[in-house]
């Protein structure tokens, strides 16, 4: 859902503790709970429902059922491969059945498309009403938490339903029977006195939320704080890249939310399961009304009503409520059966380099191919051509089967090579070749299963064109992975692509695991390193990782699963940089980034969403290289280089920015949401001063667009007498008048140095700078 946020506003009211008191420690037996969503029209109804499953892995909560609260044809099957997914297809599933209510078409289209589950449409479905019945009928008395975070006509349904073979009581006495607490994601609090506008879910039905504040006989616990809190961008990157939930985080916004998102939904289901406290206060007592025609609510104070509200603990650091959050959205261990995965599936997102044959707007073009929209293709002209994905920042997958869609009959490929490489392409091993693959009008996409599969991280597929055609058009290339996990099958063997492994201070390398066999049923590699003082390891999805050296010395990467294990020799030497330089990642980018320097040049690698992102977990993120800035100084490079956004500059259909790099000034890299002052180049052309007035804002900052700039170019940042100078140059000898001048007094430990992000957590980007000059 997407409800409105509210001020904060100080109210005089009942201060109440709802459920356990302590976050580390479970709930002495099972919460009991009933699932009630609007999956589809937000992801974080995706990230609550991991949450639960989460909460059932360490034995905190039981899942009674899942219920789609709107009208989506998808939402039923959706949920049902979300269960399915963690090993619990026995979850049964209710939908509303009531037409017209939040139809789509949303993301759960994909989820049901692309995940193994039992029901296969809204038919299928029983009537959330009747099973709300079966299932409150068979619990005991007072035992069950319903946590609805969406519309609530499904609850409005059910208090106006009628004794049944189920129950021989109505709705309101089944509920005060069997309910102990209702858990609402709706509404705006702390409610004003004059309300304007309704949150969102209130909003879209208001007469069953004006009913179900008026008649529910137990107490109602509602929930919008949400709004304050993000989540989701650890499990993005922590868990396995074919979960459901990085793929709804992505469908849903992009990558311009970096696999995060607000939490009104996780929220509910954190207090459910753990209770209210240490993270919020509850303000009780009272009576939450709404209008039945916009859904617009007010609070009553009655000192014995039973309706209350969260308050979020001002005192309590948010980054307490986010860690909680992901905690449980990451407790759970999806354990899929019969998933085909396309690896190549992020592509669009930053997760593959597409690359082709041709001109230099190959790649533009060649990205066609993997955008997952079946209107788009990638064609050539010539007789043989080829087409590769190489997954960024060195990771490796397994391909077991790949498969081609072509629709133009005029431009069918006649021969079809997949080959691969794990050396930047130098050497090719064939995987597979077939001639005459069968393409015909009837049959387009056609998929053919590799005979021995590894693990590589360029796949190139290699294609010839039929005589009198005009070469080959391609619409979709999949590289899919079988994954089966089979219960009770172990682990015997799990090997590191690489035994040893040198790297400098701020150096990076990437470890690709391979788990034999391929079946068993925990597929998550842990990694670890001897000593994290000379050699971190970061994980990146399932069987990836990323070692950063940390300072000089040497020390052991291990690779451990079901109690086996391999080990990275890993000798780090001392950092290429010179003494006056130092690194810092901002705001700590999910992908580690690197820096190297040699001959004058430095290669910033690094990863992140934005500097002065509006999102505010991901504010200022990036790679610094950086030295003391002096009381007056002029520091002036070129850029010589920057990978842009995957596909090209023109081809950034997703929401996140562009990937940048500049100069920058800026406060103690210790400083969150510090004042800074930037000129940047972005991946598109575009030049751009960035700036922060005030330290702790978290309004983003504020930017001027300067133009269009073609690289390499000359970039300078000055400090005088008129203020922070920014300017560009083509030779480094003509400067002109300043760009942009900006008036800010920075103290005298801030610094100033080369800067770059690549618009996205999911994958680094790499700039280039050279000729760099620093005069005080």
């Amino acid at each position: 859902m997407l409800p409105s946020c509210s001020p904060w506003l100080l109210v005089a009211a009942t201060l109440v503790c709802v459920g356990q008191a302590s976050n580390s420690r479970a709930a002495p037996t099972p919460v009991n709970i009933i699932f009630d969503t609007d999956m589809g029209g937000d992801c974080d109804d995706v990230g609550a429902l991991f949450m639960l499953h989460g909460a059932i892995e360490r034995g905190e909560a039981k899942l009674l059922a899942t219920m789609g609260c709107v009208s989506s044809e998808a939402i039923g099957p959706a949920l049902s491969a979300i269960n399915t997914w963690f090993g619990r297809p026995e979850i049964p599933v209710g939908v509303l059945k009531d037409p017209g209510l939040l139809v789509g078409p949303h993301y759960t289209q994909e989820l049901a498309r692309r995940y193994p589950h039992r029901l296969h449409s809204r038919k299928e479905c029983p009537d959330a009403v009747a099973l709300y019945r079966k299932v409150l009928a068979q619990q005991p008395d007072g035992s069950v938490t319903i946590v609805a975070v969406g519309p609530l006509r499904n609850l409005a349904n059910l208090l106006q339903s009628a004794a049944d073979e189920s129950s021989p009581l109505r709705g309101p006495e089944l509920i005060a029977k069997k309910v102990k607490r209702l858990d609402v994601m709706g509404g705006n609090y702390p409610p004003d006195a004059k309300p304007k506008d309704a949150e969102w879910n209130f909003k879209q039905d208001p007469a069953s939320a004006a009913l179900v504040c008026t008649d529910w006989p137990t107490e109602v616990l509602f929930n919008g704080e949400g709004g304050s809190t993000n989540s989701g961008r650890r499990a993005t990157y922590e868990m396995p890249e074919h979960n459901p939930l990085t793929m709804a985080y992505r469908l849903n916004h992009g990558t311009g939310y970096a696999g995060d998102r607000l939490s009104w939904d996780p929220v509910s289901c954190l207090v459910a399961v753990r209770g209210a406290a240490p993270w919020y206060a509850v303000v009780g007592g009272g009576e939450n009304v709404v209008d039945a025609k916009t859904g617009v609510n007010t609070w009553k104070p009655q000192g014995k009503g039973k309706h209350s509200y969260l308050v979020l603990d001002r005192k309590k650091p948010k980054a307490e409520v986010e860690k909680a959050l992901e905690d449980l959205m990451t407790a759970g261990k999806g354990r899929p059966t019969s998933l085909l995965f396309d690896t190549a599936y992020y592509a669009i997102a930053g997760m593959c380099q597409i690359t082709s044959r041709g001109s230099a707007s190959a790649g533009t073009v060649a990205i066609k191919a993997f955008d997952q929209d079946e209107k788009t293709a990638w064609h050539d002209r010539a007789k043989s051509s080829w087409i590769q994905c190489q997954y960024v920042d060195g990771r490796k997958y397994t391909v077991t089967s790949y498969a081609v869609s072509s629709t133009d009959k005029n431009r069918q490929p006649l021969t079809l090579e997949l080959s691969g490489s794990n050396d930047g392409g130098a050497t090719w091993a064939r995987l597979d070749y077939q001639m005459e693959p069968g393409f015909s009008e009837r049959m387009p996409r056609r998929e053919f299963s590799i005979a021995e599969p590894t693990k590589c991280n360029i796949y190139r597929l290699s294609v010839t064109a039929a005589d009198g055609n005009e070469g080959v058009q391609i619409s979709a290339i999949e590289l899919n992975e079988a994954i089966h996990c089979q219960p009770k099958v172990v682990a015997t063997s799990v090997v590191i692509d690489r035994k040893e492994l040198e790297l400098p201070v701020h150096g990076r390398a990437t470890l690709n695991a391979t788990v034999a066999p391929t079946q068993t049923f925990g597929r998550e590699v842990a990694w670890s390193s001897s000593d994290p003082s000379v050699a971190e390891v970061r994980r990146v999805g399932e069987q990836i990782a990323v070692v950063v050296g940390k300072k000089v010395g040497s020390c052991t990467v291990l690779a451990k699963i079901d109690g086996v294990q391999h080990a990275c020799k890993v000798s780090v030497s001392r950092s290429t940089l010179p003494d006056v330089w130092s690194y810092s990642e901002l705001s700590a980018p999910a992908i580690p980034g690197e820096i190297a320097y040699a001959d004058g040049a430095f290669r910033l690698t690094g990863c992140g969403h934005a500097m002065s992102s509006f999102w505010q977990r991901v504010q200022d993120q990036g790679v610094f290289v950086s030295r003391p800035a002096s009381d007056k100084f002029e520091l002036s490079a070129q850029l010589k280089g920057l990978a842009p956004n995957v596909g090209g500059p023109s081809y950034n259909r997703d929401s996140r920015p562009p990937s940048a790099s500049g100069l920058m000034i800026r406060e103690p890299q210790s400083e969150n949401c510090g004042r800074f002052v930037l000129i940047q180049v972005e991946a598109t052309g575009a030049l751009t001063a960035r700036w922060r007035d005030k330290s702790g804002d978290v309004d983003g900052g504020k930017s001027k667009k300067l133009g269009e700039v073609t690289l390499p170019v000359r970039l300078k940042l000055a400090r005088t007498n008129q203020g922070i100078e920014l300017f560009t140059s083509t030779d480094g000898k003509v400067w002109g008048e300043p760009r942009f001048t900006h008036q800010a007094n920075f103290n005298g430990d801030s610094r100033v140095g080369l800067f770059v992000c690549s618009g996205n957590t999911f994958a680094s980007t790499t700039a280039t700078f050279d000729l760099l000059e620093f005069s005080k």
